[in-house]
């Protein structure tokens, strides 16, 4: 059998258990642990966790169109419905194979967020060296860990494909959604945010606002200013966001113990916490 059809048929074979409720098939369809998203985010479970959410969700998924994307990750189009509607909804999953079995099953609400998420991934498998430190990974600083990561996230940003522009959506409107603490945010405080020139601040939100993402409207307290906030489609941008970094985060450390993936989530909130607290004179260089 082909690698493709494996692929496949072990697809075909997770929509069957999943809407036959077919327990005992579910467990042995998916990999141990098999990484999943939902309400709460993603993560791995174990088979009976995920033959509990057939039981529990009593989702029917009925595929319409694959997209291959390598040899262990496709992504399928499917017409979804739940107990409790008779309508059904268009959603899309990505999923990975691990010889004939799932080991990642993540959902998306649109085929471009499932297609966006599974180019990502084959990207990143493709330049993985190892799964463990080389020799140089070893002796390399945490610093230049560090800034290498965020080097290789900022150049996904700065592209121009449809994704980078994507990337750039959502940053603007997570600024505006900090600060919306503040009686009204503006431009210049979506610089400040974002820690780039008014100029800048202001194309980025026009862009947002074409998108229908932000409202522009007159400030209460002083008409000549423009206040900026999000609308509903930019609330719904936001949530998709937060799911797919998500699933970002569980397909990066699916090989990783909860332990570890919890103790890494901490690190990084001091992280964020610790460099609000630098300064340009405090030891930071371009």
């Amino acid at each position: 059998m082909s690698t493709h059809r494996t692929i496949e048929a072990a697809i075909e074979r997770w929509h069957e258990a999943v809407n036959d409720k077919d327990l005992d098939t579910a467990r042995r369809a998916v990999c141990d642990p098999i990484v999943v998203n939902g309400p709460k985010g993603a993560g791995p479970i174990t088979p009976d966790g995920f033959a509990d959410w057939i039981s529990r969700s009593g989702i029917e998924l009925r595929p319409k169109a694959s997209y291959p994307i390598n040899d262990r990750v496709m992504v399928v189009e499917q017409d979804a419905r739940w107990p409790q509607n008779t309508e059904w909804t268009r959603v899309a999953t990505v999923f990975r194979v691990t010889g004939d079995r799932i080991s990642a099953a993540l959902r998306f609400p649109d085929l471009r967020s499932a297609l966006d998420f599974a180019h990502l991934y084959a990207e990143l498998a493709a330049t993985e060296q190892s799964s463990h430190m080389s020799d140089a990974d070893a002796g390399t600083g945490a610093g230049q860990a560090l800034f290498h990561f965020v080097r290789y996230w900022s150049r996904r940003w700065n592209a121009h494909d449809r994704m980078a522009e994507r990337g750039k959506e959502v940053l603007v409107a997570e600024a505006v959604h900090a600060l919306r603490d503040r009686p009204e945010v503006t431009i210049n405080d979506v610089a400040s945010e974002l820690a780039i020139d008014q100029s800048g601040a202001s194309r980025m939100v026009a862009h947002a606002v074409e998108q229908g993402y932000l409202t522009v409207h007159p400030a209460s307290t002083d008409a000549r200013r423009r206040a900026i906030s999000l609308t509903d489609k930019g609330l719904a941008l936001l949530d998709s966001a937060h799911s797919w970094q998500e699933s970002v985060f569980a397909a990066l450390t699916s090989d990783w113990t909860a332990a570890e993936r919890a103790d890494f989530h901490r690190a990084m909130l001091r992280l964020i916490h610790r460099s609000s607290a630098l300064t340009a004179g405090s030891g930071c260089r371009a």
